[in-house]
């Protein structure tokens, strides 16, 4: 609920002070600059801290150390981007919706499913708190284009929707295998971390509700097992021969391939230091990983409409490729080119290539900011509120369920009262 007056600047605090929030910030620079001012900062990394108090003009006293200075203190600012590594959304979560902060949420809501129903529930009933759930597909001018022909019937009914997410070898490596969403210790299972996108694209484009789902797949390449002591090392600075291998630390950080590189490249020296000594230097097959590298995920929903989707490290290219089978034609669509066809039957098909705003995923990172800020300057409607965006984390963990169970069938409705009431008897107290 906003504090600030009509016409006054949104305060703006951020818990978690990493790429995720600087992008959301950036975006709010570049279209709404004279609208917002960032007056709180949390973060133990104080390089992080000083980042963001020398980009976004924050006042020293206003950069404190983390998570247990931002529950010690009343409310600070109109609104919060929370945007911590997974498994500390649920405090920060919690403590902003009983402090009245309007909160800009990182997905996943939180790192287990417990906790991010009870999140859910607690928004619940605070109906004049915005809590915008970063889901921002929903904003792409993609699968915008893709939602228009949908609802506009031009081909009828959707009957079936085949959904790919394409990791790419090289983010896989360096996020699921090297990076902080590769162990299930510290994070949300692979296909939350990176798929509860994708269940709310399905959701967003179908407008229906997921009645069951059964999901496959396994960590089928990168463990120990391929580890061949002859040949390789832990670390890949240590093997020269390593370099020609696509997934070699070396090969995939000396060039362009990431975008978000989270250690020192000022100099050669510094960018070897930090190969020989980080997470990011081991080998592929030698780090502590346990998330798959592999998932396939059969749905339905209501009204008889169904889907599948694969989520993959292994492909080139990152990005996502979708063909929607409608009564009287096709859609198919992929992030690589831009390009979506609408192809009615037994007629030539047309493309479109819907314009990108300049930004993160595939301008959705943009929309998403200006979406937002539009609902809290103007009231227009806001795309991707929590209530929103439970149904796709409920689908997400119910399907790494039925992974780690051979396939199980899980009916989803009745799989999110069961956590519900599970997580209402176990958590008693949030603090």
């Amino acid at each position: 609920m906003r504090q600030t007056k009509k016409g006054e600047k949104v305060t703006i605090s951020v818990v978690g002070a990493g790429n995720r929030a600087d992008v959301y910030l950036h975006q709010l620079q570049k279209y709404y600059q004279n609208d917002f001012i960032v007056n709180g900062v949390f973060d133990p990394d104080e390089k992080r801290q000083k980042f963001f108090q020398e980009k976004y003009k924050v006042k020293p006293e206003q950069c404190y150390n983390g998570i247990d200075d931002f529950i010690k203190l009343d409310r600070i600012s109109d609104v919060v981007i929370i945007a911590t590594l997974d498994n500390m959304h649920f405090i920060p979560a919690m403590h902003a919706l009983d402090k009245g902060y309007d909160i800009i949420l990182e997905k996943p809501i939180a790192m287990n499913l417990e906790e991010t129903v009870l999140i859910g529930a607690e928004a619940e009933k605070k109906p004049n708190q915005l809590v915008a759930v970063c889901h921002v597909l929903r904003h792409s001018p993609f699968f915008r284009t893709i939602k228009e022909v949908i609802d506009s019937k031009e081909l009828g009914e959707v009957v079936n929707i085949q959904h790919n997410e394409n990791v790419g070898y090289f983010h896989y490596a360096h996020s699921y295998v090297r990076g902080n969403w590769r162990n299930t210790n510290i994070s949300s299972p692979f296909i939350v971390a990176k798929a509860c996108h994708d269940f709310d694209i399905l959701l967003y484009l179908l407008g229906k509700s997921s009645i069951r789902l059964s999901s496959m797949g396994d960590l089928t390449f990168f463990h120990k097992g391929n580890f061949d002591e002859e040949t390789m090392t832990k670390r890949d600075t240590d093997n020269p021969s390593f370099d020609s291998n696509p997934y070699s630390a070396v090969n995939i950080y000396s060039g362009d391939l990431i975008k978000s590189v989270v250690f020192n490249k000022d100099s050669e020296e510094k960018f070897k230091k930090e190969l020989e000594t980080s997470q990011y230097g081991k080998n592929v097959f030698a780090s502590d990983n346990n998330v798959a590298d592999t998932q396939v995920t059969i749905m339905e929903f209501e009204d008889k409409k169904f889907a599948t989707f694969n989520l993959s490290a292994f492909t080139n290219l990152n990005h996502r490729s979708i063909k929607v089978m409608c009564t009287y034609g096709e859609i198919r669509g992929s992030e690589a080119t831009g390009e979506v066809q609408i192809w009615p039957f037994g007629k030539a098909p047309r493309t479109v290539i819907p314009k990108k705003l300049d930004s993160g995923h595939g301008g959705a990172d943009a929309g998403f900011m200006i979406n937002f800020m539009e609902t809290y300057l103007n009231g227009k409607e806001f795309d991707s509120t929590i209530s929103k965006s439970i149904e796709s984390h409920v689908m997400a963990y119910a399907a790494e369920e039925s992974r780690i169970n051979k396939g199980q069938m899980i009916e989803t409705k009745e799989y999110y009262q069961a956590i519900l009431d599970k997580a209402r008897k176990e958590y008693k107290e949030w603090r």
